[in-house]
């Protein structure tokens, strides 16, 4: 809900669109410092207090955000909160991981990645609607009650006690293989290439629909909701049965479609754009993140987590810095005609390289027979 209309906000207190890229790069850079230090606490701290405390710092955040309008101030504080949103979001994707069985892991993602779309989409459209008719105030205030109800939830949750993998006698481990897994490299990979175009995207379609009058923000992501959450239905059952690569053929190739509509000023092409991004991220998200999963043992499963959720944090910090760039240089057409060249080379790297892994769904059928 505060994300999709922070760009405006930034503008409103001042502020330029250079600005606008590099605050959204930074969130995502502070989300992908705490990513690897969330997933190392997982494994070997606990499951449950992350999430509860994470939630709870971001209420405070809120809370600073809406009684303190000052540009810097702002700034600041959106940084801080990526720290607590990839937190609190590594902690959840790993619990429910653990809840998931392993034969129908591919749906179970699916079912855990729609409610991601109702929180990523329509909190978007909700959040630029509250902004729109009732101002900043109301919207933090919205917010604040939201993620109030999500800590009394929380204390529902039933955790899964994880026995700690035993430490390698002989040799110490280094950091890499206690902050990262490399098992869920290859996906994680894939899905940050394919993904920094909606970096770009994110942070800057709301200011291309009214640099235009092409139509509204809230509506593109409303459509986008609508058509992530129809794919996420049928996509996890067919990672299941078929495997993840015609999803991400299918997701990349609506991610260039989606792409190419929006360098044409027309609003049905803007829409179309919208519900055609939900459509690719629908189809490709869950069946990489069932593969990002599928050979980890359960005791690592919060560094899995935390590789994979790295991997779009990255994705959003290289695409709001350079669309921002792109933006002040070039202009919106062609900084999102530049961004093609990422789902390109995602397409390249599975097809070359991670199709071949042992997480890649034919050669973890094959080896399990």
């Amino acid at each position: 809900m505060i994300g999709s209309p922070y760009p405006l906000y930034i503008v409103e207190l001042g502020g330029s669109e250079l600005l606008v890229g590099i605050t959204a790069g930074g969130f995502a850079l502070t989300s992908l410092v705490m990513r690897p230090v969330a997933g190392w606490f997982l494994d070997n701290s606990s499951r449950s207090s992350l999430l509860t405390w994470g939630t709870l710092l971001l209420i405070v955040i809120s809370l600073l955000l809406m009684l303190v309008p000052i540009l810097a101030v702002v700034i600041a504080l959106r940084m801080a909160s990526g720290f607590m949103f990839s937190g609190a979001g590594t902690a959840s994707t790993t619990n429910a991981c653990d809840s998931i069985p392993q034969k129908r892991f591919g749906e179970g993602i699916g079912y855990l990645g729609l409610g991601n779309t109702l929180a990523t989409a329509l909190g978007p459209a909700l959040g630029l609607a509250l902004f729109k008719h009732m101002g900043f105030r109301p919207l933090f205030a919205v917010s604040i009650a939201v993620l109030l109800l999500a800590v009394l939830i929380i204390r529902g949750f039933s955790y899964k006690k994880v026995k700690r993998a035993d430490k390698p006698q002989g040799r110490k481990k280094n950091i890499w293989t206690t902050l990262f897994n490399s098992d869920a490299l290859p996906a994680s990979v894939v899905m940050l290439l394919s993904s920094v175009p909606y970096g770009g995207v994110a942070a800057f379609i709301v200011l291309y629909g009214e640099h235009f009058n092409l139509g509204s923000g809230t509506w593109f992501f409303v459509l986008m909701a609508v058509g992530t959450g129809c794919a996420r239905l049928i996509s996890g059952r067919i990672a299941d049965v078929r495997g993840e690569r015609p999803l991400i053929v299918a997701g990349n190739v609506g991610f260039l479609l989606a792409l190419a509509l929006l360098l044409v000023e027309s609003s049905v092409c803007y829409y179309t754009s919208g519900l055609i991004f939900g459509l690719g991220f629908g189809a490709a998200i869950p069946a990489m993140q069932a593969m990002s999963m599928r050979i980890v043992p359960m005791e690592k499963r919060g560094s899995a987590s935390s590789t994979y959720s790295c991997s779009y944090d990255i994705a959003s910090a290289v695409g709001g810095f350079i669309a921002g760039w792109l933006v002040t240089v070039w202009g919106y057409r062609p900084m999102f005609a530049s961004l093609c060249v990422f789902v390109v080379i995602s397409m390249l790297v599975y097809e070359f390289w991670a199709s071949k892994t042992p997480s890649a769904f034919k050669v973890y059928k094959s080896d399990a027979r």
